[in-house]
């Protein structure tokens, strides 16, 4: 018998492919092309190997196997192997499995789709399901594949006077060597203004109140990047370098005197705000 991958819900797979390989451009932007070793092989990881196997096998003879086991025994399969060849072949399978668990995920009923919901009809005419508030479901969300999901950063712009502060990046990956402002990426359920207060205390160990955060600038950058920039001058203790395995120095500079060697996008930013323009897009091919 022969299997398309996409377990009986056609474009499955493509789907989960095109969400992975999104997640890697993601990575890419912020970490760079990464060479490190590999850290496997060894009588610990095979130890362990043997043992994730067994417990599988006892598992799936019990009637009582998740894909936890299954993936479980597959990461530390690869753990065990020193040999490049194998560990890839390993990586593989391991890739593999995650795809097909996502996919179960994508395949499972939710709660609400297991109690009575009313069917609306959507834009163009389309059934949507919503739940008893009126909201949209999720398995309205699932069964749209093509919904873009922007990654959403969020950065401070600390202002003293006339001058602003910057971060020299180091060891991360991603522009290093360059002076970029303080930022980060937004956690899921935290509002903005929280998110970029925690940056700044995580990378400047500064207090900030996010009720004295001005919005100043927001920056769609291509492919999947929202950039979120707010500028304060009211924060609680002396900024410092809080993070120096991602940062080599910190340093106040005027605000129209930015130096050269910085990130390109934030570098835009700062002069759109300056010039009061609260939007801009960045890196796409309409771009100016």
């Amino acid at each position: 018998m022969t299997h398309d991958g996409d377990a009986g819900v056609p474009g499955s797979l493509a789907r989960v492919l095109a969400e992975v390989a999104a997640e890697r451009a993601a990575q890419d932007e912020r970490w760079g092309m990464q060479e490190l070793p590999d850290g496997t092989g060894g009588a610990r990881t095979t130890a362990e190997s043997d043992l994730a196997r067994q417990e599988t096998a006892t598992a799936a003879k019990d009637g009582a196997l998740t894909w936890r086991h299954v993936l479980a025994e597959e990461v530390l399969e690869a753990f065990a192997e020193a040999d490049p060849d194998r560990l890839r072949a390993e990586l593989i399978q391991v890739a593999a499995v995650a795809v097909k668990w996502a996919q179960a995920l994508d395949r499972r009923p939710t709660g609400l789709e297991q109690c009575p919901v009313g069917l609306e009809q959507g834009p163009a005419g389309s059934d949507q399901r919503r739940d008893v508030l009126g909201r949209p479901s999720a398995d309205s969300a699932a069964a749209s594949p093509d919904r873009f999901r922007a990654i959403v950063d969020v950065h401070v712009v600390l202002l003293r006077g006339d001058e602003l502060l910057l971060a020299r990046r180091s060891g991360t990956g991603y522009g290093d060597g360059l002076w970029h402002l303080p930022s980060g990426h937004l956690e899921e359920g935290e509002p903005a203004t929280d998110g970029a207060a925690r940056e700044a205390a995580e990378e400047l160990g500064v207090t900030i109140d996010p009720a004295d955060l001005t919005f100043a600038h927001v920056m769609h950058r291509a492919p999947d990047r929202v950039g979120l920039f707010f500028t304060t001058g009211k924060w609680t203790g002396e900024p410092y370098n809080a993070e120096p395995h991602k940062c080599s120095e910190i340093a106040w500079w005027p605000v129209h005197a930015l130096p050269a060697d910085m990130i390109d996008y934030p570098a835009a930013a700062i002069a759109n705000i300056l010039g009061r323009i609260p939007f801009a897009q960045h890196h796409w091919s309409t771009s100016p």
